[in-house]
């Protein structure tokens, strides 16, 4: 059984919400929106970037599965925060993690949720359609469908090349503006680094 968590959104006033939450996240960091706020659909997260451009404002995009958060996932969060207003993270769907980490994961089943809780995250987005990380072409139409600004690489990233290539592809034969952000970290692990390690110890 496949788990989501949905957003409070209201359905009827979505792009009102998703502007107020734009404005919140900019003008008041004291003052932060609940965060089931924080967590959009993918038409929503397109709508919250085309909000921030038109405050003038930068978005930097994070993807990953994110499962088990730990030190490495904390310390990507905020060197990507370093370099635009505001931060997405493009979360892979449970049925990716299944096809493209084993048939046990994702291990924890609300990651949303989860990354929604750090201050430096200002939206967080299931991303449902399940394209393999070397399909570079529907990658980038993915990339250049969202229109952030920026995309935060981390470099022991195992699908760091497939992720270069991808907003490459988007830059050149899309038409997309996306500036990559690579970034070494010196905490480096990974949650099946982890869930190796436990395997060895039993």
């Amino acid at each position: 059984m496949i788990y989501t968590w949905q957003t409070t959104i209201p359905a009827w006033d979505i792009s009102m919400a998703i502007e107020q939450l734009v404005r919140g996240r900019i003008e008041s960091r004291a003052h932060l929106p609940p965060p089931a706020d924080k967590l959009l659909s993918q038409d929503q997260a397109r709508e919250f970037v085309k909000s921030a451009h038109a405050l003038g404002k930068t978005v930097v995009l994070l993807e990953g599965t994110w499962d088990l958060t730990h030190a490495g996932h904390v310390q990507h969060i905020r060197e990507a925060k370093k370099h635009a207003d505001l931060v997405l993270l493009r979360l892979a769907s449970a049925e990716y993690a299944v096809n493209y980490k084993g048939p046990y994961r994702p291990l924890e089943m609300f990651r949303d949720m989860v990354v929604s809780e750090f201050e430096d995250v200002d939206a967080v987005f299931v991303d449902q359609t399940v394209v393999s990380p070397d399909d570079i072409a529907e990658n980038a139409h993915i990339l250049y469908q969202l229109g952030v600004d920026k995309i935060a690489l981390e470099v022991e990233d195992d699908k760091f090349l497939q992720k270069m290539k991808s907003t490459d592809y988007a830059n050149r034969h899309l038409g997309a503006k996306i500036q990559p952000v690579v970034l070494v970290l010196p905490y480096v692990n990974s949650t099946t680094a982890i869930i190796n390690k436990i395997k060895s110890m039993v």
